[in-house]
């Protein structure tokens, strides 16, 4: 389930079904982990069918993804189930997430489509806007271009914890390699 894209919406980040930005991230990964059609996996070992829109992943394997606790995991997929966003089925002693709404968050309006593997791609323009705004299908040619996505530890350095400021001791570490790094330290401590 690595390749592809999900559709996202903005007002994600600000519905009332989440207590936190790391409940919302935690369900964003689930979205995106989840697959998009009825699919074989093997996951520890363990052959698993999956239906569209399910996604097998063990608590322990969240808590690492994210860097948080185990307990912290529980208790996040407690309010997931509890808000009605994903439901949890076991299957050979491992955790089966479905996300609850996946096809209205993944199936798009159709007024122009244009197929793209596994997924249907649909443009929605405004009538009412100026021509320079519209956006034909045939405008767009060739590839797409390839984006990076930052890491999950990344995003939630960024959106949830604040990254702390380096102090000039920190940085010339960082800079330096252990021997130059004493060096400077003791030339620091000597003027």
């Amino acid at each position: 389930m690595n390749d592809g894209w999900i559709a996202l919406h903005r007002k994600i980040f600000n519905s009332k079904d989440f207590n936190n930005q790391l409940e919302v991230a935690v369900f964003i990964y689930l979205v995106a982990m989840a697959s998009y059609q009825a699919t074989k996996v093997i996951y520890r070992k363990k052959v698993i069918f999956l239906k569209r829109g399910e996604v097998s992943i063990a608590y322990r394997d969240l808590a690492k993804k994210f860097g948080i606790s185990f307990d912290r995991v529980r208790t996040i997929i407690k309010n997931l189930i509890a808000s009605g966003n994903i439901n949890q089925t076991l299957h050979k002693r491992l955790s089966v997430f479905s996300i609850v709404k996946y096809s209205k968050y993944q199936d798009l309006f159709t007024n122009t489509n244009q197929t793209i593997p596994h997924r249907t791609t649909t443009i929605t323009t405004n009538t009412t806007s100026i021509d320079k705004n519209m956006l034909s299908l045939s405008s767009m040619t060739g590839l797409p271009k390839k984006i990076t996505l930052p890491k999950l530890q990344d995003l939630k350095t960024k959106i949830i914890e604040k990254p702390k400021e380096l102090n000039e001791f920190e940085i010339m570490k960082e800079k330096l390699d252990a021997e130059d790094y004493e060096k400077w330290v003791l030339h620091k401590l000597n003027s």
